[in-house]
């Protein structure tokens, strides 16, 4: 049997097995007929016996003629203004790499603070943290501009997979791999799958989490976790190389390589200038965050800033568009006909006896490690995301702060594997970490970040008046 049928026929079976199992007490047909397509779906994302869009098309599919939801529901995440956002977001992530303002950032930061193998680590973290709120996408960001960045410093200074790794090499693979889902968690627009958390708070809670609201919240225990990280990974990997003026004139020679800033470029940052304010006064103009990612669009598009061909070659950006509306209208559809009610009940009775706090803890700590069993960041917040905070309001955390510290976790889980997020793959495939190696210190490194969050992050929140 080839992998692919196998990788097909294990979501079918699943969904076929959940289907026909007698449908537990206190939930309704069509819920537990809603929960089969979608566990079968987040499978066939594991599996992928197709791309993922495909395969979202086809679910929507299933549950449009099992009669499970309305032609009107299941297309309904098509009109999200969540898809639109992070939509516009990878037209912004687009400017920057085809105007080149990306790479100016990163070799101007490395330029600066390039003369030591810390101040490498920390000018290659700093241009990507300024880049964060404009690129959603953590393939582009890390993949495709920081981390081409840091291979071409390995080389400048020989440091190469195997022994002459331990120069520098091990340590700036690590942390750039590291870096990203520090600086996406500090934004709503950091990471693809942050809106979608704002999504599901408001449809499943209420709860309107906007873009200077999470930030507010993320920045401090962020901050720290951007301090701190790099430190940890220098002791734990103890690179022999400590001086590189080597990197430092590299920067600036690639930075003087790229001349003047273009037009092309001063429109990407004045773009990116006028959508970080039009998100950060949301809460004074009352545009809401679609609406300036839609403004900021046009402005890109008026000033030719961005192609639209270019922006019809860009898979990403129209992959997401079906993959964002099919899976919010799938969770939507679990939440309407009652599965996320039901299953916060059976969650929350079997953390009876426990202190509000304490079960924010483990349900947190539960929900970060879990996603050793998932493939992405998207997948596993459609999946758990509302239950887990619904479970957590339920036994007393304050609403807001849950819905909040949830979506930071879904940033810093995916650095666990190389399989957890969109740039592991391009940074494990270099050759610089065996499997077991790599997962020891991800391990580390994610849960000291975890535990800065639960204890300066708490604090923080207490502060904001959170709870």
């Amino acid at each position: 049997m080839s992998n692919k049928i196998l990788a097909a026929l294990i979501p079918i079976m699943l969904a076929v097995i959940i289907w026909f199992i007698p449908v537990p007490e206190g939930l309704a047909p069509k819920a537990w007929h809603m929960f089969a397509i979608f566990a079968a779906t987040i499978v066939a994302i594991l599996t992928q016996p197709l791309p993922s869009g495909a395969v979202m098309l086809i679910a929507l599919c299933v549950s449009i003629f099992t009669g499970t939801l309305t032609d009107k529901q299941a297309l309904s995440g098509f009109a999200s203004g969540t898809v639109w956002l992070i939509f516009c977001a990878y037209i912004l992530s687009l400017g920057f790499v085809t105007s080149g303002l990306g790479k100016r950032i990163a070799y101007k930061m490395l330029s600066l603070f390039g003369g030591s193998s810390l101040g490498i680590a920390y000018s290659l973290g700093v241009s990507d943290l300024i880049m964060a709120p404009a690129m959603p996408s953590v393939t582009a960001r890390s993949g495709g501009i920081i981390f081409p960045i840091a291979k071409s410093i390995n080389d400048v200074l020989d440091s190469y997979p195997g022994e002459s790794g331990k120069k520098i090499g091990d340590f700036l693979i690590m942390v750039c791999y590291q870096f990203t889902p520090i600086t996406g968690a500090m934004f709503l627009t950091g990471m693809a799958a942050n809106p979608l958390v704002g999504d599901l708070a408001k449809k499943n809670f209420g709860l309107d989490i906007t873009w200077t609201g999470w930030f507010i919240a993320a920045v401090v225990p962020m901050l720290i976790c951007f301090v701190i990280m790099p430190l940890l990974a220098y002791k734990i990997l103890n690179p022999s190389l400590k001086r590189t003026p080597e990197a430092k004139v590299m920067g600036k020679r690639s930075y003087a390589e790229l001349g003047p800033m273009s037009v092309a470029e001063k429109k990407v940052f004045g773009g990116f200038f006028l959508a970080l304010a039009g998100w950060g006064t949301s809460l004074i103009t009352g545009f809401s965050a679609t609406s300036v990612g839609l403004a900021l669009a046009a402005y890109l598009f008026a000033t030719n800033a961005v192609s639209w061909k270019d922006l019809l070659k860009d898979h990403a950006a129209w992959d997401t568009v079906i993959w964002f509306g099919a899976i919010i209208a799938l969770a939507g559809g679990l939440s309407e006909l009652g599965f996320i009610k039901w299953m916060t009940a059976i969650l929350g009775n079997a953390m009876q006896g426990v202190g509000a706090i304490e079960t924010f803890v483990v349900l947190g700590l539960l929900y970060i490690y879990l996603h050793y069993l998932f493939a992405t960041a998207t997948g596993h917040v459609a999946a758990l995301y509302a239950p887990f905070v619904a479970t957590a309001i339920a036994v007393g955390a304050p609403p807001m702060m849950a819905a909040i510290c949830f979506g930071i976790f879904s940033n810093l889980m995916w650095s666990t594997t190389e399989y957890g997020g969109g740039p592991g793959p391009i940074y494990f495939a270099q050759g610089y970490f065996d499997r077991l190696r790599f997962y020891k210190i991800n391990f580390v490194l994610v849960s000291v970040n975890v535990l800065i969050v639960f204890t300066i992050g708490l604090a923080w929140w207490k502060l904001l008046g959170l709870y």
